[in-house]
């Protein structure tokens, strides 16, 4: 009964050409990526099978009058065989790929291994990577190469067939080859090379050196005070009528913030019914801070009636 029943399953299989499945891949994976994922695989197989030798019987004279078993296909198979397994993130396509292209590892592995593998095989054999700092079709050199973006930016399609070699520089870096320092960084040589550091928050898009004293000007909220001191922040705090009545000012670098008072004060100088000026209606001030009226009266209250019984 069940095998009828798996009889229509069979028939579909037997159908299908398989052999041009290719299996769903996320988005972020390219060819290159994939390749290189697949080489890591076989190196790791390299790794683990070179103290490996043939199994059973005399070692040393299998190895002395046959095949090594380092050239051997015996471990050649071994390695093929334990590909992908190691891999959680598309796996799939590691297998396809190690199925797909079985023939030209197998052609790098009897012709010696002389070349690097990844070399041999991603970049010479599918054309889907280049060596790194080249990009594009043709494997052209990045921007600057062999400094690269003179070391402050990346190479769009640094090591793959896509892209366009032009530089992505780094923060506080811009120019084709990120050779000149951005707006508000400035620039600092050392041993014939250049690096770009930001400039202080109190300065306004240009300095000349770091800290205060090296802005050409100052932001809003800052002043220059002298060369002794240089852009300094403004304290708006001290300045009348800030904020509202029902609120207190808080003093920030380069700028302010109005907080509201507690609400048993009509106005404060601080967070807290400790420091409010004045008490709010249904308020009165106690020991320095405003509290409920009605808690006020109720200790007044049992403070007399102490006061009369110690009478």
């Amino acid at each position: 009964m069940h095998v009828l029943l798996l009889l229509p399953f069979f028939q579909l299989l037997h159908g299908l050409d398989v052999s041009n499945f290719v299996p769903k891949v996320s988005a972020d994976i390219s060819p290159c990526k994939s390749c290189k994922i697949l080489v890591q695989s076989f190196e790791k197989g390299l790794e683990k099978t070179k103290n490996g030798h043939f199994g059973g019987g005399n070692t040393a004279w299998e190895e002395k009058n046959l095949l090594t078993y380092a050239k051997s296909e015996v471990r050649f198979v071994e390695i093929h065989d334990s590909l992908c397994t190691e891999i959680s993130h598309d796996q799939d396509m590691c297998f396809y790929l190690s199925s797909e292209y079985e023939h030209h590892l197998k052609e790098w592995w009897t012709d010696g291994r002389q070349e690097d593998l990844f070399q041999w095989f991603c970049v010479d054999k599918l054309k889907v990577c280049c060596p790194p700092k080249h990009y594009g079709p043709d494997c052209l050199p990045c921007k600057g190469y062999p400094n690269v973006c003179n070391s402050h930016g990346t190479c769009k399609g640094d090591g793959t067939r896509k892209g366009n070699g032009s530089c992505k520089c780094k923060n506080g870096y811009e120019g084709t080859n990120c050779d000149h320092c951005a707006n508000n960084y400035f620039v600092i040589l050392k041993n014939n090379t250049f690096t770009c550091e930001e400039c202080h928050k109190s300065c306004k898009d240009s300095c000349t050196e770091s800290g205060p004293k090296g802005c050409d000007e100052c932001k809003d909220g800052w002043v220059y005070m002298g060369e002794g001191e240089g852009c300094v922040d403004v304290d708006e705090c001290l300045e009348q009528d800030v904020c509202t009545s029902q609120q207190f000012c808080i003093n920030n670098d380069g700028s302010y913030s109005c907080l509201s008072c507690d609400p048993s004060c009509t106005d404060c100088y601080g967070d807290g019914n400790d420091m409010c000026f004045n008490c709010a209606t249904g308020y009165i001030m106690k020991d320095k801070k405003c509290i409920d009226a009605s808690e006020g009266y109720e200790v007044e209250e049992k403070t007399d009636g102490h006061q009369m019984e110690e009478l």
